[in-house]
């Protein structure tokens, strides 16, 4: 009966943790709040930024008619403009130097000349551009939306929602008879560390294995792991190449860095639903586990990423890209993916022991999650508001890649909000997958 009564409880403490969540995304949707500030960045031909700022109060008054541009050193060529809201890194919209030149009202009372590679300014001290009705109204839309903002919130109470969860199952847990067992909560922390120490010798032998296995038998032997996405690179750039090659600089470039960042998530996510089927042999004779085998087999699709950036490092020498300190940046990129990839992965783990079909399942959510991760297009600008908005806050792996990309390639720290954010969910991820599966792991080999 007391069982039953606490089973009871944290049922109802689950109801009612989705209603506050159901509740807290209405509350952030409705809410009205302030205008945003805008932050126009000039980008100049050598990835120099000019800002300006724009006053929300001013924007909604219509008090602005012309842009005020900062002092520039002599004459500077503009090749795109960027425009953030309530973060510095949270683009909001971006415009091509052909897009920005056409919301000129007057170009020559502006002394803005078109050139093929970007908009050529004077560098005049005081210089002013004089933009259309258009633009303005465009400024006015931006400023009164919050709309990324919402979304990070949303993101945000997601995340407290997961918390929750786990708070309520540690409690479960801990007062059942589960804990009667050494299984408590408390122990799987222990037990982790512990497991982790004592497999990782194993863990990285296993990887090591596997490389040497997968090449075995093969005349090109380590040259696959170059050639494979060095192809399917030139393939994307010849059939996406004439439609964004000309709008995205350097498009071998952009593909090939975000196709490194997918095939190391998809490979791990592929691998982790089949995991305890494919490793019978091992789990049904001796106790290894579970999260070592994943561990093990993202050691050996890190091993390979690390291999393909050798095609990497040259292209970004031959298109003459220009590494700046944001590049830095690129580690929390990767971390949070790879914390999503050990979370997510040990969710399927367990689920795909039960469901037969989540092979197939996860086969076609990826090929179509391949489409809407931005790899071949840049988000921000090929796609309309709001869906570009929704795109690097709900999507991780578009968030991922964009903000790897900016950091490589274009100087540029972006989505810290949406890191920061996807940082903890996938942290929480990782300690749920944890708990479903030392809690489930010895059922595994009665199914299998």
């Amino acid at each position: 009966m007391k069982i039953q009564r606490r089973t009871s409880v944290y049922r109802r403490i689950r109801v009612l943790v989705w209603i506050l969540f159901a509740a807290g995304v209405f509350a952030v949707a409705v809410f009205p709040f302030d205008n945003r500030n805008l932050t126009l960045v000039l980008v100049g031909e050598s990835s120099d930024e000019y800002e300006i700022r724009l006053d929300n109060t001013d924007i909604a008054n219509h008090s602005y008619q012309i842009l005020k541009l900062p002092d520039l050193p002599g004459e500077t060529l503009i090749t795109k403009v960027r425009f953030l809201g309530a973060g510095k890194t949270m683009r909001i919209m971006e415009m091509t130097h052909s897009a920005f030149y056409n919301a000129l009202a007057d170009p020559q009372a502006s002394h803005a000349q078109w050139k093929e590679e970007g908009i050529l300014l004077s560098g005049a001290a005081g210089q002013m551009l004089d933009m259309n009705d258009a633009f303005w109204e465009q400024m006015q839309t931006l400023s009164a939306s919050f709309f990324q903002e919402r979304l990070l919130l949303m993101g945000g109470l997601f995340g407290i929602m997961l918390l929750l969860f786990m708070i309520a199952a540690v409690i479960e847990d801990w007062k059942s008879e589960y804990n009667q067992n050494n299984h408590s909560p408390v122990h799987e922390v222990k037990k982790f560390i512990s497991d982790m120490k004592k497999y990782n010798q194993y863990m990285y032998y296993a990887a090591k294995t596997d490389l040497k296995a997968e090449v075995a038998n093969s005349y090109l032997n380590r040259l696959w792991w170059l050639l494979e996405p060095f192809f399917n690179m030139l393939v994307y750039v010849i059939v996406f190449g004439k439609i964004m090659g000309n709008s995205i600089e350097n498009y071998a470039t952009f593909v090939y860095s975000s196709l490194l960042m997918w095939n190391y998530f998809s490979k791990t996510l592929n691998y982790s639903v089949k995991l305890v089927r494919n490793n019978k042999d091992i789990i049904s004779k001796v106790y290894v586990p579970k999260f070592i085998l994943l561990f093990s087999n993202m050691i050996l699709n890190f091993l390979k990423l690390l291999f393909s950036l050798t095609v990497l490092i040259p292209m970004l020498i031959i298109f003459q890209v220009k590494i700046t300190w944001a590049a830095v940046w690129i580690l929390p990129a990767y971390l949070t993916l790879i914390l999503l990839s050990f979370g997510v992965g040990m969710l399927f783990l367990h689920f795909g022991v039960y469901v037969d079909d989540l092979s197939y399942a996860v086969g076609i959510l990826l090929s179509m999650l391949m489409f809407l991760s931005g790899i071949f297009y840049d988000a921000m600008t090929t796609l309309d508001a709001p869906l570009n908005g929704i795109m690097l806050v709900l999507n991780p792996v578009a968030m991922v890649i964009d903000t790897m990309r900016n950091a490589l390639l274009y100087g540029m720290v972006s989505n810290v909000p949406q890191i920061v954010l996807w940082l903890v969910i996938s942290a929480l991820l990782c300690c749920m997958g944890v708990h479903v599966v030392y809690k489930n792991e010895n059922a595994y080999v009665k199914i299998v």
